[in-house]
């Protein structure tokens, strides 16, 4: 009996596109896993692990990690997945180095690329996303809010929570991230 391989996924896009958003509902559906390298990246940070104090100057200015950094946190990822299992890739490769070295690193797995999905949103529009993102802390559980959106804001205040701004998601930064990307 043959067996169909995995479903392996990337998902690219700037800052702000929605990224992360649209991997938890295509892995979710696909039944896959979603690895978010950001968000691996601000656990770390929030961590205080050896890779997040190494990474935290480079983020806080809205510059990549460096390229053998993220190599060794996407291995690390790919080595505790189940050989079975798919996965929706967010935020990884972000430069011809990485995307040159992540067929022979999923090959180092056993694994095959089987897509990659591209978004595209404006660099106008990616800034009054995330420079209106918010988190909504002392609540419990924190959550995401836009401070456009006023019925999660008033839901955050009603809880007795409080609006805190990522470092990153300073205008300036974000701009500094879309220099990046481009």
């Amino acid at each position: 009996m043959q067996t169909t391989p995995p479903l392996n996924i990337v998902l690219v896009g700037p800052p702000g596109s929605g990224k992360s958003t649209i991997a938890e509902a295509i892995a979710r559906e696909c039944q896959l896993v979603s690895i978010s390298t950001g968000q691996r990246l601000r656990a770390e940070m929030q961590a205080r692990s050896a890779i997040g104090r190494e990474v935290m100057p480079y983020l806080d200015k809205g510059n990549l990690a460096p390229d053998s950094l993220m190599d060794r946190l996407l291995r690390a990822t790919l080595e505790g997945l189940d050989a079975g299992q798919g996965f929706l890739l967010d935020g990884y490769p972000r430069t011809l180095h990485q995307a040159r070295g992540l067929g022979g690193m999923l090959a180092d797995f056993g694994r095959t690329l089987h897509g990659v999905l591209a978004l595209d949103v404006s660099d106008e529009e990616v800034v009054r996303r995330l420079s209106g993102r918010r988190i909504c802390e002392g609540v419990g559980e924190p959550f995401p809010v836009h401070i456009d959106d006023l019925s999660s804001v008033l839901r955050c205040q009603e809880r007795g929570g409080r609006l805190v701004a990522r470092d990153d998601d300073r205008p300036e930064v974000v701009r500094q991230r879309l220099v990046v990307y481009h």
